[in-house]
């Protein structure tokens, strides 16, 4: 009796367990349908061979150029001047054909031999940012050759230059002409020429004194004649520290004062009295003036002066 009751529940226990086994998957739970993980990209449509992407305007470099330009203009006197316009501020310089430093006179500068060979050098921080020749008549290309020099260069108005040709003359009987103040020389020349005469020139100005072979211009010079027999002027002012001391310097130029003529300027109090005939060049001169203290700075520019004449003011950094 005992085994046919537990031979009993091991068959009903089969029955249940099969019947376990063969039963569907239980139906998901009521709601609203969940989105999948991932979402497949939608392919692009090819591009078509006429259609380009814009690209970018291209970033241009900025403008090259001179920081400054160099040219030249007569002043009230007609005398011939170099100007200078710069595109940013800064320590400028001018230096002139013959290598020297340009005098600067209020906002022009000026040149001794503007017309000797080379341009005329501008320099902006030290750095050069234009340049320019002075234009002048030359011979033609396969002409006679000649040349004109002038002694001095530099007059006032009344006084006289030696004007000297030298030329080389391939005709004979050919006619040489050149500028002698208000006229004009003729001669007959051939051959080595060495001619000229001492000529005085009376209107101020930068004039230019020509020589001519046959009527042709085969040469000139600046002779640059002023108004009045004296100037003066101050220019490149610096300043520097050197060894503990405030040094300030300047240059100043003068032409036709008297050897016993003082340059004159006050530093920190101190005055100043150099006679002009213990610079060199004493009638035509460019010299440096400095004022120097371990003290502290200056508190204000410096007037200069040469004889009565106010030349200008030595400036202060700014």
């Amino acid at each position: 009796m005992k085994q046919a009751v537990v031979a009993l529940f091991a068959v009903a226990f089969l029955l249940f367990a099969g019947c376990a086994q063969s039963s569907p998957p239980a139906a998901p739970p009521a709601g609203p349908p969940q989105a999948p993980a991932q979402i497949a990209p939608v392919p692009l449509p090819p591009s078509q061979p006429n259609e380009t992407s814009p690209e970018p305007p291209a970033v241009q470099p900025p403008e090259a150029g001179a920081a400054c330009s160099v040219q030249f203009q007569k002043d009230t006197s007609n005398i011939y001047y170099v100007m200078v316009n710069q595109s940013q501020p800064g320590d400028l310089k001018v230096s002139c054909p013959n290598g020297k430093d340009a005098q600067k006179q209020g906002e022009l500068y000026f040149c001794a031999q503007l017309d000797a060979a080379g341009p005329t050098v501008a320099y902006l921080n030290g750095v050069e940012c234009g340049r320019a020749t002075f234009s002048r008549p030359t011979a033609p290309p396969g002409k006679q050759s000649c040349s004109v020099l002038l002694s001095p260069s530099r007059i006032t108005a009344g006084q006289t230059s030696q004007v000297t040709v030298q030329a080389y003359v391939p005709q004979e009987k050919s006619t040489l002409s050149y500028l002698c103040g208000d006229r004009e020389i003729n001669e007959t020349a051939g051959g080595m020429v060495d001619t000229g005469k001492i000529c005085q020139f009376n209107s101020p100005g930068t004039v230019e004194v020509y020589a001519k072979l046959n009527g042709e211009v085969c040469a000139i010079s600046l002779l640059t004649v002023f108004a009045t027999p004296k100037d003066c002027s101050v220019y490149d002012s610096a300043f520097a520290m050197q060894k503990g001391e405030y040094v300030y310097s300047a240059k100043v130029a003068a032409r036709g004062y008297s050897g016993t003529d003082e340059l004159r300027y006050k530093c920190y109090d101190v005055p100043f009295a150099i006679k002009a005939n213990t610079i060199p060049n004493t009638t035509d001169f460019v010299t440096t003036i400095e004022c120097r203290s371990a003290s502290g700075p200056l508190s204000q520019n410096v007037n200069v002066y040469m004889g009565n004449d106010a030349c200008g003011e030595m400036q202060l950094p700014p």
